[in-house]
């Protein structure tokens, strides 16, 4: 198969549209199937997330792929928890209120309540179901595709459970753990220890670990950090600037290929500090 993963996207629908046309253009591999996956974080913070949203979910049309795949992040779980009647105070101070500026200029003057369901009727159809019915992570091979990364100090099977509570340790939250280490991601079948070995984590939440956000758009050596921590992260800072990462796998024979990628705006303009 041939997979694109998409990192976090913060509601810059104007750049996803920009990346599924760069994808769209890239032509088909015979008789290979083509995956277009997110790693979450489609909403908050930007100025178009429902726009963002509504791209995603056309995204195979778009990019003359045969499916998608929604991997929630922590800001779609938090709009869920929302729509399930949470207070929204996290959710907002976290980016939600821009989200909620799209739908009703004046929502600051409503009832939580009257929000709530002006929210649910604005979110494009399927979108609330699809998030809820989506898995933690996928797993391709020896890639594995999460939202925020995996703990080293826990089993995976109890870590990527979809519905743990939520905590710093959670799969969609989770960065200090997760991000510093460099002991592998497979397990030593005679000690039950991590070692370094063939699986790699795709993942978001934290942008450009390895690199400050204020360098070259274009230089996308900081998001591949596969020979020292097994992992590549796809967030090239899009909560911060116009800038998303996104990277595509595929198998020719034997050898396994990526080529990592970024779409931006040439002069970033801000605008959305977190």
């Amino acid at each position: 198969m041939e997979i694109f993963s998409i990192g976090d996207i913060h509601g810059q629908a104007h750049l996803l549209d920009a990346c599924l046309t760069e994808i769209a253009r890239l032509p088909r591999i015979p008789g290979i199937e083509r995956i277009v996956l997110f790693l979450g974080d489609l909403v908050d913070r930007g100025p178009d997330s429902l726009g963002a949203v509504r791209l995603a979910l056309d995204a195979p049309a778009r990019c003359l792929a045969d499916r998608a795949v929604l991997l929630p992040g922590n800001h779609e779980l938090m709009l869920i928890d929302v729509l399930d009647g949470d207070h929204p105070q996290l959710w907002i101070g976290n980016g939600g209120s821009t989200v909620l500026s799209e739908i009703d200029h004046g929502w600051r003057g409503r009832h939580v309540d009257d929000s709530r369901e002006l929210l649910r009727d604005a979110l494009p159809d399927t979108f609330e179901q699809t998030i809820r019915d989506a898995p933690s992570h996928m797993r391709f091979g020896d890639l594995l595709f999460v939202h925020a990364g995996l703990d080293p100090y826990e089993k995976d099977a109890i870590h990527l459970e979809r519905r743990r509570p939520v905590s710093d340790q959670h799969w969609a939250w989770i960065r200090n753990e997760f991000l510093t280490w460099q002991g592998g991601w497979d397990i030593d079948p005679e000690t039950g220890v991590r070692m370094t070995g063939p699986t790699v984590v795709v993942h978001g939440h934290t942008p450009a670990l390895r690199s400050d956000l204020s360098g070259d758009p274009r230089d996308l050596e900081p998001l591949e950090g596969i020979d020292t921590h097994r992992a590549v992260c796809l967030d090239a800072g899009a909560a911060y600037r116009p800038r998303i990462g996104w990277a595509r796998f595929w198998r020719d024979g034997e050898a396994s290929f990526m080529q990592i990628h970024a779409t931006y705006t040439a002069e970033p303009t801000g605008g959305w500090l977190p």
